[in-house]
C-alpha cells in the first residue's frame, strides 16, 4: 500500500490574519475545513500549548469546526526546557475535551533531554490512559544516536523527514505518521485547499479507516476515549 498525504498539522499562524476590532488586534480565522476534507485531508493536529503558559488562541475555536467537517482532531504540545510536570498539566488543561483528542508531544528544542520527553509522555499516559505520539526529526535523531532509550518505543513515532525515504531512528521500525513536507520543503504537495500554501503535510500508510484506528488506539487494554 502506498503512503498518501492525509493529515495536516497547524497552529494559530496558519490560515489566519491579524485584524483590528473595537480598537484591539485579534486573529481572524480563514480556514475552511470542509474544503480541506474534500481535497482528501482526513486529520488535523493543532498546536494546543507550549511550555508552562502559552495557549494557542485558535485551538478551541477550530476544534469543533474540524470535527463538523468530518476530520479527526489532534492536539500537540511544543515542549520547552522547564518543569516537566507543570508542562504536562498545562497541556492537559488546554487539550482535554469531551470528544476524543489524539495527544502528541512536539520534541524539537535542542536544549531538552530525552528523559524529559519520556517523562512527559509517561505522565500523559498515566493520567489519561492514552499513549501519546512523539513528533521528532533532527534533534530527536541526533540525541538517540548518542543515547539509547528503548522505552520510547511504546509511544508511536510521528517522523519529520523531508525526503523520499524514511530514515527511522531506533527504537522504532516504522512511523505512525510521516511529515514529508513542510513550509514548502520536501517532495509532494505543499498547498491544501481551504487552509493555505506551504503547509506541513503528513503521510499515512493505509486507508481512512486504518488512520482512524491508529488515531483512536490508546494503547494495550484501553478502548475508550479521553473524557472530562
Amino acid at each position: 500500500m502506498s503512503i498518501r498525504p492525509i493529515v495536516i498539522d497547524i497552529n494559530h499562524a496558519d490560515g489566519s490574519r491579524e485584524v483590528e476590532r473595537h480598537g484591539k488586534k485579534v486573529l481572524e480565522d480563514l480556514i475552511d475545513f470542509k474544503k480541506a476534507y474534500d481535497s482528501g485531508i482526513r486529520g488535523v493536529i493543532h498546536k494546543a500549548a507550549e511550555g508552562e503558559h502559552f495557549i494557542d488562541p485558535l485551538y478551541h475555536s477550530r476544534k469543533q469546526k474540524a470535527l463538523d467537517a468530518g476530520l479527526l482532531w489532534g492536539a500537540y504540545f511544543f515542549m520547552r526546557p522547564g518543569d516537566v510536570g507543570n508542562q504536562a498539566s498545562h497541556f492537559l488543561t488546554v487539550a482535554q475535551a469531551p470528544k476524543f483528542v489524539r495527544f502528541v508531544l512536539d520534541y524539537e528544542d535542542e536544549k531538552l533531554g530525552l528523559w524529559q520527553a519520556e517523562r512527559w509522555l509517561e505522565i500523559i499516559h498515566t493520567v489519561t490512559g492514552q499513549r501519546p505520539w512523539l513528533y521528532g526529526g533532527g534533534v530527536l535523531k541526533e540525541q538517540l544516536a548518542r543515547e539509547h532509550r528503548p522505552a520510547l518505543a511504546q509511544y508511536p513515532l510521528w517522523l519529520a523527514e523531508y525526503g523520499e525515504v524514511e530514515k527511522i531512528p531506533q527504537p522504532w521500525t516504522k512511523p505512525v505518521l510521516w511529515q514529508r513536507s513542510g513550509d514548502g520543503i520536501g517532495p509532494g504537495m505543499h498547498d491544501v485547499p481551504g487552509v493555505g500554501r506551504k503547509m506541513d503535510i503528513d503521510y499515512f500508510d493505509g486507508t481512512d479507516e486504518e488512520l482512524k484506528a491508529a488515531w483512536n488506539d490508546l494503547g494495550p487494554g484501553v478502548t475508550t476515549g479521553v473524557t472530562v
